[in-house]
């Protein structure tokens, strides 16, 4: 092992779940040095998103000093209305019930990305490698080298790292979980997501929409400045065509499917989509190495979880590495696999539940899913174990080991 190469901890991945990763261990563990090795050349990855932050998970931006940059953007999301489209059962769900502020927040990506860049460059125990990525893996017992090339030089020299422990957040595309031979399990929903932000005639007022249509779910998130963040799930053979659809009858296509709930949809922005699948990871963790984010699950966005569970990788490998000696201990990472496995099976049971069960239009199916939303929206235990779900305060309690 040579010490010139040495740091303690490589992350590959300075996206959202990598960078608020590097900045937990950081300062949990300023023993530690961290190297982030990111591809994009200038700072933060660029994101165009809109994410939707889970209550649990602006609690934890607070305590990171994070959300005083954030919150002059953001828009709180006061209330949650679920519905079926064509059919009665609904269900609400509301902040003032469960005795919160806010159920959730929206942000714009890009702005998240900013403010954990700026926290980073300033800890003297990271380093940020920008331009670069990883394009090698090799083990030993108790080091991992990782060669690191420009990203967009192939004849410029590699250099090489040794650390304790890899962590691959390199999203769903993920350089270090294919190099650990890692299998995915992949379930394709065969529809595509295409968002964008909205205007509307009239602001939400903190009121987000998740209505569930015969293509797929519409979920329609508050904005400052009376917009709204869209996510449309379509089949893949309407893809195209609705992409492809000029401004004023994009709007009019939107409409016909969610409806005036919301006012009239007078403006749209800049167009992305995106394959619909769930990915699941058979394992997160190989020898001094550990996935997360969407190298180690990629879910359908209903109900907004995708990010949020990342988020809780990124505070449960922190608190595992809390006290360890050796960060890239196996039995240290298999703690870890342990604590988060039971996360991913609730929250994708959740997630796939409700598209599978959403997606099929079988009558008597049909009638027992409406008046299970109209039994949540009538029972309040039961809206209340939702609501907390949603907020994800549930599984950040499971993951501090709280009861």
């Amino acid at each position: 092992m040579d010490a010139s190469k040495l740091t303690s901890i490589v992350i590959a991945g300075g996206g959202l779940v990598g960078s608020l990763t590097a900045l937990l261990l950081a300062r949990r563990r300023p023993d530690l040095s961290i190297t982030i090795v990111e591809p994009n050349a200038d700072g933060p990855v660029p994101d165009k998103r809109t994410i939707a932050l889970a209550a649990a998970t602006v609690n934890l931006l607070q305590d990171q000093g994070l959300w005083s940059g954030l919150a002059d953007s953001s828009e709180a999301i006061k209330h949650i209305h679920v519905s079926d489209r064509g059919y009665l059962g609904a269900t609400r769900l509301h902040a003032a019930d469960e005795g919160v502020a806010a159920l959730g927040y929206v942000v714009p990506a890009q702005l998240l990305n900013q403010q954990l860049y700026r926290h980073l460059i300033d800890l003297p125990n990271v380093e940020w490698r920008a331009g670069t990525r990883v394009t090698e893996i090799s083990h030993a017992r108790d080091y991992t080298t990782v060669q690191l090339s420009r990203a967009n030089e192939s004849s410029t020299p590699a250099t090489e790292l040794q650390c304790q422990l890899l962590i691959g957040a390199d999203g769903q595309r993920s350089f270090v979980r294919n190099a650990l031979g890692i299998d995915m399990q992949v379930t394709d929903y065969q529809q595509v997501g295409i968002i964008t932000n909205l205007q509307l005639s009239e602001p939400l007022n903190g009121w987000a929409y998740e209505r569930f249509t015969d293509t797929g779910p519409v979920a329609l998130l508050p904005l400052p400045n009376a917009q709204a963040s869209l996510v449309w799930s379509v089949n893949e053979a309407q893809a195209a065509a609705t992409m492809a659809l000029p401004e004023a009858e994009f709007l009019q296509a939107v409409q016909q499917v969610f409806g005036y709930r919301a006012g009239r949809f007078v403006a749209a922005g800049e167009r992305l989509q995106f394959p619909l699948q769930l990915q699941l990871a058979e394992r997160s963790i190989g020898h001094r190495t550990v996935i997360v984010g969407n190298a180690s699950h990629t879910l359908h966005p209903i109900a907004g979880q995708g990010f949020n569970l990342g988020v809780r990788d990124a505070i449960a490998l922190s608190d595992e590495l809390a006290q360890a000696k050796d960060p890239g201990a196996y039995t240290t990472l298999a703690d870890y696999w342990q604590h988060r496995r039971a996360d991913y099976q609730k929250i994708i049971g959740l997630t796939d539940g409700l598209v599978r069960g959403f997606s099929n239009h079988y009558w008597p199916l049909t009638k027992v899913r409406n008046l299970a939303l109209l039994g949540l929206d009538l029972t309040p235990p039961l809206r209340h174990q939702f609501a907390r779900q949603t907020m994800g305060l549930s599984q950040l309690a499971k993951a501090k080991g709280e009861q």
